[in-house]
């Protein structure tokens, strides 16, 4: 009986208060924007809108300035992760493994987050690429973002905004730093 109850003892943990741990995509971005900062790989930044199209060299600092939306909110902060759910799937046909993270809460303005990874048994598994989708308020202007990491090549943002009923302005931006892009 005195075994019995000693191998019932309670640990202390709590499954349902466990931190989640969640793919950390800010920490990735800023790892690959401590590469182009690093190697001082030349950038190059695609725009496109109501007033028309532009390329232009960007700066380094300009270049990790627009990838802010891609670290925050930051889905590994236990107050982001709690309002998330995870699921995952491995697709042989491709191969990659995918992380899906959803929230059901309007209040946050990250809706989405898919990370696709390659599977590498030899070495670490890598990151083929990330999506990510927006929607929040600013004003009187609703504003949808679905923003796209290609691992080592270029970041991409389309930005919808609608005041009221007018018609929607899209616009997009592709910052590029991979030069056979």
């Amino acid at each position: 009986m005195i075994s019995l109850l000693l191998g019932c003892k309670d640990t202390g943990k709590n499954p349902a208060s466990e931190e989640k741990q969640y793919f950390p995509v800010a920490d990735y971005v800023r790892s690959q924007l401590h590469v182009i900062d690093s190697l001082q790989l030349p950038v190059t930044l695609y725009r496109s809108g109501e007033n028309g199209s532009d390329t232009l060299l960007l700066s380094t600092k300009e270049c990790l300035e627009m990838a802010a939306p891609f670290q925050n909110p930051d889905i590994t902060d236990p107050a982001v992760a709690s309002k998330f759910t995870e699921t995952s799937f491995a697709d042989q046909s491709i191969p990659s493994v995918s992380f899906n993270y959803t929230t059901k809460d309007e209040k946050l303005p990250l809706k989405r987050v898919d990370v696709v990874l390659h599977p590498d048994p030899a070495l670490a598994e890598k990151v083929r690429t990330i999506y990510m989708e927006k929607m929040y308020s600013s004003g009187d202007t609703l504003i949808e973002e679905k923003l796209f990491w290609n691992n080592d090549h270029y970041y991409q943002i389309l930005r919808t905004s609608r005041i009221g009923s007018a018609p929607p302005t899209l616009s997009q931006v592709k910052v590029v730093w991979d030069p056979t892009e």
